[in-house]
C-alpha cells in the first residue's frame, strides 16, 4: 500500500483519488483551486480526506500526483515528496492494459478519434471518449453514452477502470498515458502556455515519447514533433512517408472525391464523401489507415469502409441548402490558427465559384474557456479580404472597433452563397 496526494479535484484528481482508494491506497486529495462543492462533497462521503491548505502538517512521505498543467506553485510546498503526473500515475497503475489506442495533438484528434473508431467498429464494438462524448460504435454507427464527459487523464482513469475489456479509443489532452497499443500525436502546433505561463504545451506532449512503449504514429511533416521522436528509441511510424494520399488537382465543395492510399504494398482507391471538406481530414485519413495497418486490420482497409464515412459533427462539416452551401467548422479549440488554417484549406484547395462568400463567427459557446481575441480575429479576416466577401460576427459587441466583423443581424444569404460557420 502507497500513500497519497492528489492534486486538483478538477481535472481528474477526484477519480483518481477514488481509484487509488479502492485499490488499498492511503489517499488525500488537495483541492488546489479550493472549489470544493459537489465534488469535493461526494470524496469526502467515500472517506476521501480533502484539505485546501498545509497547516504546517508534513506530508514528505506521501506520493504527490498532479495534473502536467498544475502551476508550479502548488507543488512548492512538496519539494522533498515523490511525485507523478497524473499520466505517469495511470501509466503505472493500468501498465498491463491491453486493446487501447490514445490520441492527443493541439489540433485534429476529434477528427482522427472519431475515423479510426468508425473503421475499427465494422470488425467489433468500440468504445469512443473524444471532446464529443462518450460513444460506442457498432458497423459504423455512433450511440451517445453520456455528453458530461472529459479529456482528461483523470477522466481516462476512470473509463480503464470500469471497461476493463472493450476495445477503448482514447483522446486525450496534453499527452497520452502510455498504456495503449497504439499513441497517436495528430500535431504539436499551435504550442499553448501551460503551468501558469512557466511552461508550454510541448512538456506535455514530450509524455506520448517517454510513457509510450509500443507503436507511436506522427505526422513527417511535423517538424517538433520529428525532433521530439529522434531524441527516443521508439518504434515510431510517420504519416507521409510510411503512408500517403492522392487527390485531384482540383476539387469542389460539397462532391464526392477519388483518392487513392499508397503505403508499402498497398494500394487503395477510395471515395471520400463530399459531406466534408476531405483536405481538412487527410491527416486523420492516414493516421487512421496507418493504426489499421499496424494492428494488421488490412481487411478493414481493404473493404473499403472509407467511403462510408460522412465526417464529423461540425468538423469541416459541409450541408447543401435549397439555395446555398454551407460549411460549419465549430469546437472547443477554435482560435485565430484554426480560422486562418480553415480558410487557408478552402483558399488553397478548392474552386470558389460562388455569388458571395459569407463568414460568420460564433462564441456564444461559453462552456469552453480558452480566450479568443476579437481583435486578432478581425486581422484573420483581412487576411482573406480577397476571398471572403463578408465577415459577421454574432453577439453584442462595439462593430465600429472592427475594420473587416460586422454585426450578424445585417448577414442576407443570396441564392447561389456559400457560408461558412466558425467558432465554439
Amino acid at each position: 500500500m502507497n500513500k497519497y496526494i492528489v492534486l486538483d479535484i478538477n481535472h481528474g484528481g477526484n477519480y483518481l483519488a477514488t481509484i487509488l482508494k479502492n485499490s488499498g491506497h492511503e489517499v488525500l486529495v488537495y483541492d488546489i483551486y479550493k472549489k470544493g462543492g459537489e465534488i469535493r462533497r461526494e470524496l469526502e462521503n467515500n472517506n476521501i480526506k480533502v484539505f485546501d491548505s498545509l497547516d504546517g502538517v508534513d506530508y514528505t512521505e506521501y506520493i504527490v500526483t498532479y495534473p502536467i498543467h498544475c502551476p508550479d506553485f502548488f507543488l512548492s510546498s512538496f519539494s522533498k515528496n515523490e511525485k507523478l503526473t497524473h499520466h505517469e500515475l495511470i501509466k503505472y497503475h493500468f501498465k498491463n492494459r491491453k486493446n487501447v489506442i490514445e490520441i492527443t495533438g493541439s489540433k485534429g484528434k476529434t477528427t482522427t478519434a472519431h475515423l479510426l473508431a468508425f473503421l475499427l467498429s465494422f470488425e467489433e464494438d468500440i468504445l469512443l471518449n473524444s471532446s464529443a462524448g462518450f460513444e460506442k460504435f457498432q458497423k459504423g454507427i455512433p450511440d451517445k453514452i453520456f455528453s458530461n464527459n472529459s479529456i482528461s487523464a483523470g477522466y481516462t482513469a476512470k473509463l480503464l477502470s470500469e471497461y476493463y475489456n472493450e476495445h477503448l479509443i482514447l483522446e486525450e489532452s496534453l499527452g497520452v498515458c502510455g498504456i495503449s497499443d497504439i499513441s497517436i500525436l495528430t500535431s504539436t502546433c499551435p504550442i499553448y502556455p501551460i503551468k501558469g505561463g512557466k511552461s508550454t504545451s510541448l512538456e506535455a506532449k514530450k509524455q506520448l515519447f517517454e510513457l509510450s512503449d509500443r507503436a507511436i504514429i506522427i505526422d513527417s511533416k511535423d517538424k517538433i514533433a520529428n525532433e521530439l521522436a529522434n531524441n527516443y528509441n521508439k518504434e515510431t511510424f510517420r504519416i507521409w512517408e510510411d503512408i500517403k494520399i492522392d487527390l485531384p488537382d482540383h476539387l469542389e465543395i460539397g462532391n464526392d472525391i477519388n483518392s487513392t492510399i499508397y503505403s508499402e504494398n498497398l494500394e487503395i482507391k477510395s471515395k471520400l464523401h463530399g459531406s466534408y471538406i476531405a483536405v481538412g481530414y487527410l491527416n486523420p485519413i492516414l493516421f487512421s489507415i496507418m493504426a489499421l495497418k499496424i494492428l494488421n486490420k488490412i481487411s478493414l482497409i481493404k473493404s473499403n469502409y472509407l467511403n462510408d464515412f460522412k465526417g464529423v459533427h461540425n468538423r469541416l462539416s459541409v450541408i447543401k441548402e435549397t439555395n446555398h452551401t454551407k460549411i460549419i467548422d465549430k469546437s472547443g479549440g477554435f482560435s485565430e490558427d484554426s480560422l486562418r488554417y480553415t480558410l487557408s484549406l478552402l483558399k488553397k484547395n478548392y474552386d470558389m465559384f460562388y455569388k458571395n462568400i459569407n463568414l460568420i463567427i460564433d462564441l456564444t459557446n461559453t462552456s469552453h474557456c480558452q480566450r479568443i481575441d476579437i481583435y486578432s480575429l478581425d486581422k484573420v479576416v483581412g487576411e482573406f479580404s480577397n476571398v471572403i466577401d463578408n465577415a459577421f460576427l454574432i453577439g453584442d459587441y462595439d462593430f465600429e472597433t472592427f475594420k473587416y466583423l460586422r454585426n450578424s443581424a445585417e448577414l442576407n444569404i443570396h441564392n447561389g452563397d456559400l457560408l461558412i460557420e466558425c467558432g465554439k
